[in-house]
């Protein structure tokens, strides 16, 4: 969208779509001021068994030597949600315009125990001081809505670990589009998503309840259980019943940038 008004057709100016029907797959979309967009090609599209049926959300990861790459998660021959990578063809075109997908996806195939296909959203990845990866997949266990995380050296085979980092109420079989980062206690100096909690920094688990809003929960994430401590335990398990990123309806924010910035 170019910030231009359409009267009477119920889609807003300022803010970035396709010019019909709804987002919610890998796209790339450039812009010199935030404000006029402009889309290029799609970044993704279902070609393999692995996403036939469609590429869903995701996140991005830069990766050392500056390659990116994308976990998504698409829907198989089955219809089965799962998790799959994407490297940047060429990581010196600075509009990232192709992309390659490795034939042994999927890279992490819908788990045993999870109910009903929900199983989606990956997270942004971070490193360990372990120097494994990982990232949170958003997940119904046992009618539960959970967190679960993944870990890989080499962005390819990923093996999960024995702790989610996070299990809901009953009363949210779902979550939906996880997210977690580093911010500094004090000041307003970003941190690169890998760092640990420590003395002066805290970890924000970001969730989303189906079809409702985004809520948070500020706590200390160890890196090597894969856990995360609430600050607040009296606010619950339940994330509704944790602080609004917003008010609105309709969540589904996905990733914070690629350095998250605190707030005192």
């Amino acid at each position: 969208m170019n910030g231009i008004e359409h009267p009477g057709n119920g889609r807003t100016a300022y803010h970035f779509q396709p010019a019909k029907s709804w987002q919610n797959d890998p796209n790339v979309s450039v812009s010199g001021d935030l404000v006029n967009w402009a889309a290029l090609e799609n970044a993704i599209n279902p070609t393999a068994p692995f996403d036939v049926n469609g590429c869903y959300s995701g996140s991005a990861t830069v990766l050392p030597g500056g390659r990116p790459a994308i976990i998504y998660t698409g829907l198989d021959t089955d219809r089965a949600q799962v998790q799959n990578v994407a490297f940047a063809k060429d990581p010196s075109d600075p509009l990232l315009r192709e992309w390659e997908k490795p034939s042994c996806n999927p890279v992490i195939p819908i788990p045993a125990d999870v109910t009903r296909n929900n199983f989606g959203d990956p997270t942004a990845a971070w490193r360990g001081r372990d120097g494994l990866w990982r990232v949170g997949v958003g997940a119904e266990v046992a009618g539960l809505g959970s967190i679960l995380v993944f870990r890989s050296a080499d962005f390819l085979r990923w093996e999960r670990n024995a702790m989610p980092l996070h299990v809901s109420s009953r009363d949210i079989p779902e979550l939906e589009c996880p997210d977690m980062f580093p911010v500094a206690e004090q000041g307003t100096e970003g941190l690169d998503v890998s760092t640990p909690s420590g003395p002066g920094v805290t970890h924000v688990l970001k969730l989303s309840d189906l079809a409702r809003e985004d809520h948070y929960m500020v706590g200390r994430y160890d890196d090597e259980a894969d856990t995360f401590v609430a600050a607040e335990p009296e606010r619950g398990i339940d994330c509704r019943n944790w602080r609004r990123f917003d008010h609105g309806h309709l969540y589904a924010s996905k990733q914070e940038a690629a350095r998250a910035v605190g707030v005192d």
